[in-house]
């Protein structure tokens, strides 16, 4: 009998750590129309810039005294680059100023429009498109399997530039096809997270490869390390994970402790 509990304890104890990996934005796992030979998705900007705060909290600071508007063009390049640099993956974007771009869920067109929000709570959002309401769809709208179009609303309130920068890295992963991992720590795609630096983790990296995988990468690699395990020194570093696992060790002790008295009651001399 204590056996069994002694097993049933270790079991909630190790299934109360948290996962890592990466979700689909839908079951469907819809990824973007390109191939390794055609790698590229260009994302149009209207010009316009929120009013940013914080400049010297990007770039080293390099830019500092650089007006919204250019600051605004650096960081969507910045963003774009955090993603097209994962070696594993074949994706590549690019940003594109056009003044007259909207947010049309059906026109085939990447947009990123900088507008006035109805919630101040709301600094950016995505609209992946793949399961297309036109009535007269073109040959990848019919395709529920490919994202046809991504827009981007970006809120014109004031906001600091290192938020923005997370946020817009955080969006455009939607665009590819990556949901909320809801479980994890390890994302930029998660909103259990305090850390606003614009950086990727390794489920992030999985995921974008998963959907977009470099073909000479996927010859040479023999095993694919998905997520992360403790004492890693990728981004987030092993603080980060020691904190996660003296967090599961804080809801694994209380039954310890349990175990331990009725080890103490079962062993003890009787009367």
């Amino acid at each position: 009998m204590n056996f069994k509990v002694w097993c049933l304890g270790w079991i909630t104890c190790f299934t109360s750590l948290p996962a890592w990996g990466f979700v689909h934005i839908h079951q469907l796992k819809p990824h973007l129309d390109v191939s390794p030979a055609q790698p590229l998705i260009s994302f149009f900007w209207n010009g316009a810039a929120p009013k940013l705060d914080a400049k010297d909290g990007v770039f080293d600071g390099a830019f500092s005294e650089a007006s919204d508007r250019d600051l605004m063009e650096l960081l969507l390049k910045e963003a774009v680059r955090i993603w097209t640099d994962v070696p594993t993956a074949y994706i590549e974007m690019e940003i594109v100023e056009k003044a007259d771009v909207e947010l049309d869920p059906d026109d085939e067109t990447f947009s990123i429009v900088v507008e006035k929000q109805k919630s101040v709570a709301v600094a950016a959002a995505s609209l992946p498109s793949f399961l297309s309401q036109d009535p007269d769809p073109s040959d990848v709208e019919k395709n529920p399997h490919l994202i046809h179009d991504c827009d981007i609303s970006v809120s014109d309130s004031t906001v600091e530039a290192k938020s923005l920068l997370h946020t817009l890295v955080h969006e455009l992963g939607h665009c590819l096809g990556l949901g909320h991992p809801h479980s994890t720590y390890q994302s930029i795609m998660s909103y259990a997270t305090f850390d606003q630096s614009a950086h990727l983790y390794l489920d992030d990296e999985a995921g974008v490869t998963f959907l977009y995988p470099e073909p000479s990468e996927s010859q040479e690699v023999k095993s694919i390390t998905c997520g992360r395990v403790g004492g890693g020194d990728a981004a987030g570093g092993g603080a980060a994970n020691l904190a996660r696992l003296l967090m599961g060790l804080s809801l694994c002790f209380p039954f310890a402790l349990s175990l331990s008295r009725l080890w103490r009651r079962a062993h003890s001399p009787r009367p």
